[in-house]
């Protein structure tokens, strides 16, 4: 008897638990947190401008706003785990682009934990000497490290934002257009850049992606997670004999 003709629920084990209630709520917490916050960092913290003094200038002309942002924005630290979230419920059928989102992802949680630090930086430097604090954030955004991680918040987002929504869409994991918001996000958030309209509406479209993803792990659980589990011997020997051929 070929292998062909073993039925594949037998040769790939039955299907498996995917995790307990606990870990579908925290996996899908996360997801939530990272949406919401997303859409309220950016609702909240100021545009900028092109120079490091027009920053710190501004940040002095919306200290109420850009404290609460930056409260808001401590939430980003759970991007990267989020983004790894969303890439387990594709990665059973979709194994090379959930690892590259997942990875990619990560790492761009990482690069917007030392951008947000900028942000900081910038929020202390309105209660110093202006000027000598401007100088001094432009020494530091000139660095080569800054610019790695301004390249893996803009670059590494976008490829793994993409990787995630194909991945999504091919394993069929979320609706057709969850998987599509989160194509769609990164080139969003790029092509708005400091407009706080384009913004929002980016953002928003996160919120929506990790929203779906959030309801997907609640009712299915994580099954990039679940380890395989043998086939009961008795069954699967039940199953083959129905399957076997008369002359053996």
């Amino acid at each position: 008897m070929s292998a062909s003709t073993i039925p594949a629920s037998i040769r790939s084990g039955p299907a498996t638990p995917i995790g307990s209630p606990v870990s579908r709520w925290l996996a899908a917490a996360c997801l939530l947190i990272v949406g919401a916050g997303s859409v309220a960092a950016t609702a909240l913290m100021p545009a900028t401008g092109d120079t490091d003094v027009a920053a710190v200038n501004t940040y002095a002309a919306h200290l109420g706003r850009v404290d609460a942002g930056l409260a808001v924005e401590t939430l980003l630290v759970l991007l990267g785990p989020a983004v790894a979230v969303a890439a387990l419920l594709a990665q059973p059928r979709s194994p090379k682009l959930a690892a590259v989102a997942g990875w990619l992802g990560i790492l761009w949680g990482a690069a917007w934990i030392a951008l947000i630090g900028v942000d900081n930086a910038v929020r202390a430097a309105v209660g110093t000497d202006r000027a000598a604090s401007a100088k001094l954030l432009a020494k530091m955004t000139d660095s080569t490290q800054f610019k790695i991680f301004v390249a893996l918040a803009l670059l590494g987002g976008l490829v793994a934002m993409v990787c995630l929504g194909i991945a999504l869409w091919r394993s069929r994991a979320v609706p057709r257009p969850v998987a599509a918001a989160m194509i769609a996000y990164q080139p969003l958030n790029i092509i708005g850049g400091d407009s706080d309209v384009l913004g929002i509406i980016a953002s928003a479209v996160l919120l929506a992606g990790f929203v779906g993803c959030a309801l997907a792990v609640l009712h299915r659980g994580l099954p990039g997670l679940s380890p395989a589990r043998p086939a009961d011997p008795r069954s699967a020997m039940a199953t083959l004999a129905t399957h076997q051929s008369p002359a053996g």
